[in-house]
């Protein structure tokens, strides 16, 4: 093979291994920007999933109490409502 022919052929190689390296350096750039925003997405998910958690314990302790017999009698007596055998 002609001189020519092998640094020719020694360019495109090393041409090509640049390119090929460039696209890989480019994807693994933007694989680690979208893993990062994902995980930001992930941490605000998991805020607000321990919030509505919170808000459904709240909420669950706030259903417990007006079941009770005492508090739907404080209410009934707010609205002005009597039991029918009572005075």
């Amino acid at each position: 093979m002609p001189e020519s022919k092998m640094k020719n052929l020694i360019v495109a190689s090393v041409v090509t291994a640049t390119l090929l390296l460039c696209i890989l350096l480019t994807m693994m750039i933007y694989q680690m920007i979208s893993i990062g925003q994902k995980q930001k997405n992930i941490d605000r998910l998991n805020g607000e999933i321990t919030a509505l958690e919170e808000e459904k314990k709240n909420t669950q302790n706030s259903i417990e109490i007006w079941m009770k017999d005492w508090k739907i009698e404080e209410r009934a007596r707010e609205l002005e409502y009597f039991a029918p055998n009572s005075k």
